[in-house]
C-alpha cells in the first residue's frame, strides 16, 4: 500500500511539474482545438484492440482454451488491476484465474501469461526499434534508445524461440538465488520451455499469433498517430511509431501510478517537433485514456475475480491447518 501511495505521489508530482512548465491553459486550448472525429475514431480503436488481445489469449491457452467471452473478461479485469499494480503486473493475475477456475497447473498458467506479455513487449519494441533506427538521424539519444530497444527485442525473441535460452537464463539466476527460489526457477524454466515448444509445435498457429501480436501493436501505435493528427500534427508514420513506443515504454517504469507522469513527460518531449507542449500534454491524457476505458469496463469482473481468489486462498489455508 505504501509503495502504491508513493507511486501515486510521484505521478502527481510529475504532472504538476509538467503542467507548470507548459502552462496549464495551453492544455485547455489543445483540448478545444482537437478534431472530435479523429479523436472518436482513435478512442474507438480500444474495442477491436481489446477483442483481438482476448482472442490471442484464448489461443494461447491451448488445450485449456477458454472462450472469447471469458478471455475478454480476464483481459478487462487485468486492465483494471494494471491501474494499481506496477509495470502492468495485473496481466499476470490472469494466471490465478486459470488455476482457480480452469484447474491449470500454476507454473503453466504463469508461463502462458508471461509468454503473452513477452509477445506484447517483443512486438512493441520490434516495431519501435525499426522506426527508431530510421528516424534517429543525428540524435545521440535516439540512437542509444534505438540500440536499447533492438537489444531488448533480440533478447525477447531468443527467449521465445524453442532453443532453450529460457532454461539457461533460469539456471544462471537459480545459482544466484537461495533454496525455495532456486526450486521455483528450475520448475518454472521447465514449464516455460514446454510452453515455448508447444507454441512452436504448430508453425501455422505460431505464425498466426505472431502476426496477430504485431498487428495489435501496430494498431496501438496507429492510435497515437490518430490522436496526434486530431491535435493538428503532420507527423510521418515511422516518427509516430518511434515516439509512441518510447512513450509507452516510459509508462512501464514501476515508480509511477499506471505510468501517469512519466509517459506524459516522454510524449511531450519526443513529439516536441510536431506538437506544442500543450498539445503534447493532451496527447498524454489521451494515452492514459487508452488504459482507463478498458479498466473501467473491467471493474465488475475484478470484483468476481477477487471473491474467487479469497475463497481459493481461504480453502488452501484451511487445508494446511487441517
Amino acid at each position: 500500500m505504501m509503495r502504491r501511495l508513493i507511486a501515486f505521489l510521484v505521478s502527481a508530482g510529475l504532472l504538476l511539474l509538467l503542467y507548470r512548465l507548459i502552462d496549464f491553459s495551453s492544455l485547455i486550448v489543445a483540448m478545444r482545438m482537437a478534431d472530435p472525429t479523429l479523436l472518436a475514431v482513435g478512442i474507438s480503436l480500444v474495442i477491436p484492440l481489446t477483442l483481438a488481445t482476448a482472442w490471442r489469449f484464448s489461443i494461447l491457452t491451448g488445450l485449456k482454451r477458454i472462450g472469447i467471452l471469458r478471455s475478454t473478461e480476464l483481459i478487462l479485469a487485468a486492465s483494471s488491476l494494471n491501474l494499481f499494480l506496477p509495470s502492468k503486473m495485473g496481466d499476470l493475475a490472469k494466471a490465478v484465474v486459470l488455476v482457480d477456475r480452469d484447474g491449470m497447473d500454476a507454473k503453466l498458467a504463469l508461463s502462458i501469461c508471461l509468454f503473452e506479455k513477452a509477445l506484447d513487449l517483443a512486438s512493441l519494441v520490434l516495431l519501435g526499434g525499426i522506426a527508431l533506427l530510421y528516424v534517429a538521424s543525428d540524435s545521440p539519444l535516439l540512437w542509444v534508445l534505438a540500440a536499447m530497444t533492438t537489444l531488448l527485442s533480440i533478447a525477447l525473441i531468443l527467449m521465445m524461440l524453442p532453443i532453450g535460452v529460457g532454461p539457461k537464463v533460469a539456471s544462471v539466476a537459480a545459482k544466484l538465488a537461495n533454496g525455495r527460489v532456486t526450486a521455483f526457477l528450475q520448475g518454472f524454466a521447465e514449464t516455460w520451455q514446454s510452453v515455448v515448444e508447444w507454441f512452436w509445435s504448430d508453425r501455422k498457429r505460431a505464425v498466426a499469433v505472431l502476426v496477430l501480436s504485431i498487428g495489435i501493436w501496430a494498431g496501438h501505435l496507429m492510435q497515437f498517430w490518430l490522436f496526434a493528427r486530431a491535435l493538428g500534427a503532420i507527423i510521418p508514420i515511422l516518427d509516430n511509431m518511434a515516439f509512441a513506443t518510447l512513450g509507452i515504454l516510459a509508462g512501464l517504469l514501476p515508480f509511477t501510478f499506471a505510468g501517469i507522469g512519466s509517459r506524459d513527460m516522454a510524449l511531450v518531449h519526443f513529439y516536441g517537433a510536431y506538437l506544442t507542449p500543450g498539445q503534447g500534454a493532451f496527447l498524454g491524457v489521451l494515452a492514459t485514456l487508452r488504459y482507463i476505458i478498458p479498466a473501467l469496463a473491467g471493474l465488475p469482473f475484478v470484483d468476481q475475480f477477487t471473491r474467487k481468489f479469497r475463497v481459493s486462498r481461504n480453502a488452501a489455508t484451511n487445508r494446511r491447518l487441517s
